[in-house]
């Protein structure tokens, strides 16, 4: 089975709802191939603080189902993505915890895996840390 780099990402919103824009750039990015939802799950906090979990399966609207690779229940998700997405929130509050398949590295994975390589570091450099260190380099930044 070919498949590209996963990556688990966690979004914390201040609201008990996610943005129709959020949900509308995702979709844009999964549609351009780029990306490839392969699991989704929401987090959110009630004003009591009971906290809350829907999946792809539990009755979400179709802008987020239509986005999923496989119409089959995933596994990659698991309750430490969920308690940690938990934790970014406060009462009403909403997290999406999502795996996305890095669809434009997969020719780059296969061939590094043929070769008898590995991947030895995957990492991702949020965007605040990056504008710091082009800015810290006098790189103008718009």
């Amino acid at each position: 089975m070919k498949i590209g780099p996963l990556e688990v990402i966690i979004c914390a919103f201040p609201k008990p709802t996610i943005d129709a824009n959020v949900i509308k750039a995702l979709s844009e990015t999964v549609k351009s191939g780029a990306v490839a939802l392969a699991d989704l799950v929401l987090v959110s906090r009630d004003r009591e603080g009971a906290v809350h979990v829907r999946d792809l399966h539990d009755d979400l609207p179709a802008a987020w189902t239509g986005m999923l690779l496989d119409s089959r229940p995933m596994t990659l998700l698991n309750d430490a993505d969920v308690e940690l997405a938990a934790g970014a929130i406060k009462s009403n509050e909403t997290a999406l915890v999502a795996v996305l398949e890095h669809r434009w590295a997969q020719r780059l994975s296969e061939e590094v895996r043929r070769s008898g390589g590995v991947t030895a570091l995957q990492a991702r450099i949020p965007q605040e840390e990056a504008v710091v260190a082009i800015e810290a380099d006098g790189v103008a930044t718009s």
